[in-house]
């Protein structure tokens, strides 16, 4: 993302200090007839931009190894939607909560939408496949710090939590230390079609953390997880990607906005 996309983008997430509640217009049903495997792999990232002439990072991310199995991998994956006529997608990750349904990433992607959906460990097989289901939105809610929730319906009688697991949540950080950063970036070299993951030590800048991951558009909503998160393993999700494309990566730390969300959506 160019870096005048990304002070917009940081800019406006200041302006959003409460808690947002999206309808869900469409039935789980009409929600999952209108995602095909066709319109899942032409859906555009709602932050891709080209990365030319920009100054690269020391870290390139790293492709996960096909199929995305393992504890740790299969809980990242991607949440589709509509908006203004646009079918896009961002990064999401899977965290524990009562329900056992609760998606995390990022405001700037969801606020305003429609046709949410989630697919976890998607494009498994490379073959725009959703190997442990698609997952119908019954509620999506933002908050300020860029942070965003998706409350996922059953699928065959199942939470999602019980089939792919979930990360652990903290609010308290870290802001220091190594984390690892996961989600399917779509640009320079990438198309979206991977999930990829950069360990990186982590810089605290106010409520923002910053890493050296080449991160890319597509990227935006993605867990940063710190813990056994690379490759494989459980770890703590304790930010989502904001912005940052072929520059430093920016994450909004969960503070006390985000336990607020977490909090009203976590039984819902």
């Amino acid at each position: 993302m160019r870096s005048s996309s990304l002070l917009r983008i940081v800019a406006g997430i200041a302006l959003v200090t409460g808690l947002t509640a999206g309808p869900v217009a469409r039935a789980d049903g009409d929600v999952l007839a209108y995602w095909t495997p066709e319109r899942m792999a032409a859906a555009t990232p709602v932050d891709a931009e080209p990365g030319a002439g920009q100054v690269r990072p020391m870290a390139e991310l790293t492709r996960a190894e096909r199929p995305y199995a393992d504890p740790g991998e299969r809980v990242h994956g991607k949440v589709f939607w509509t908006k203004s006529g646009r079918n896009s997608w961002c990064s999401a990750s899977v965290v524990t909560a009562p329900n056992k349904s609760l998606v995390w990433s990022a405001a700037h992607c969801l606020a305003g939408t429609t046709n949410v959906m989630f697919v976890p460990a998607y494009n498994s097989g490379g073959t725009d496949d959703a190997p442990y289901g698609r997952w119908p939105a019954r509620k999506v809610a933002t908050s300020g710090n860029d942070h965003a929730v998706v409350v996922v319906s059953q699928v065959g009688g199942k939470y999602l939590q019980d089939v792919v697991g979930a990360n652990g949540i903290r609010f308290t950080g870290p802001l220091g230390g190594r984390t690892t950063i996961w989600g399917y970036p779509a640009a320079r070299i990438w198309t979206g079609r991977d999930l990829t993951y950069c360990d990186q030590p982590t810089q605290p800048s106010g409520g923002s953390t910053r890493t050296a991951c080449d991160t890319e558009g597509g990227s935006s909503g993605g867990g940063y997880v710190t813990g056994n998160s690379t490759p494989t393993g459980l770890g703590y999700l304790w930010a989502n990607h904001t912005a940052g494309s072929g520059a430093t990566a920016i994450g909004s730390v969960f503070g006390a906005t985000a336990q607020r969300l977490y909090d009203a959506n976590a039984n819902a």
